[in-house]
């Protein structure tokens, strides 16, 4: 399945930035506390919504069977162009913009490994690491709570942002102009919703605007995740895509 090219998708894939000599923002360990419990659920549903246009553009849904094979779904609509995957935690299927039928990796391809995913390794939007978090670069914090909810709002120095080293970002992005996130972390310290805005200049110069909610409910009760496979590319029938 080829890379999703998308700002939103490129800013959440990044890994957090942390020295042991670097000052931690206000909140911090409630923060990774948060991602660790994200870490660590047997199932969820997750939205992704452009708060601009109020589009749903990601959807995930996934759960463990019994013996931890993740099971999932997800949509996702970037920049126009829709992909899809599924797994039934013994092969993976995907399915481009354009494509009329879906592909599948299994166990008799070279990269099934590394498109199965389990409890250990676990599909990225199904990581912690999805609520981005840069603590050597937060310029300001600010921490709210309320009937046993936390919210955690970080606004980035960009200066420091733009000096890191930021893999998985820095393939999508040359420059951060201004971001801020808010983390919102129910009573049970898991999150409920996590924002970011702010904008951005792509490595091919584009200037973006970022405003993007990240929703995640149905913890732990998604016990069954509908499968969209219908027809499926035989092998050697699925066109070569060509790089634009």
């Amino acid at each position: 399945m080829k890379k999703i090219i998308s700002i939103a998708a490129a800013v959440i894939s990044a890994v957090m930035l942390s020295g042991c000599a670097a000052k931690l923002p206000e909140g911090y360990q409630q923060f990774m506390d948060a991602r660790k419990k994200y870490d660590q659920l047997d199932s969820a549903r997750v939205t992704m919504t452009n708060l601009d246009s109020g589009e749903e553009i990601m959807e995930f849904s996934f759960y463990f069977t019994g013996n931890d094979e993740m099971v999932f779904s997800y949509f996702g609509c970037w920049n126009g162009e829709e992909q899809q995957a599924y797994s039934d935690g013994a092969e993976f299927f995907y399915k481009e913009d354009g494509d009329e039928k879906w592909s599948v990796i299994n166990s008799s391809d070279e990269n099934y490994i590394y498109n199965i995913y389990n409890r250990e390794y676990r599909y990225p939007y199904a990581e912690g690491r999805i609520f981005f978090l840069a603590a050597e670069a937060v310029g300001s914090a600010e921490i709210s709570e309320s009937g046993g909810a936390t919210r955690i709002k970080y606004v980035y120095d960009t200066e420091k942002l733009n000096s890191v080293s930021m893999p998985g970002v820095e393939e999508e992005i040359s420059d951060f102009s201004a971001l801020m996130t808010t983390l919102d972390i129910g009573s049970d310290g898991i999150v409920t919703d996590f924002i970011e805005s702010g904008t951005v200049t792509t490595v091919s110069g584009e200037t973006l605007t970022l405003n993007m909610k990240i929703s995640v409910s149905d913890v732990n009760k998604v016990f069954e995740v509908v499968n969209p496979v219908d027809e499926i590319y035989k092998k050697g029938e699925k066109p070569e895509h060509t790089e634009q």
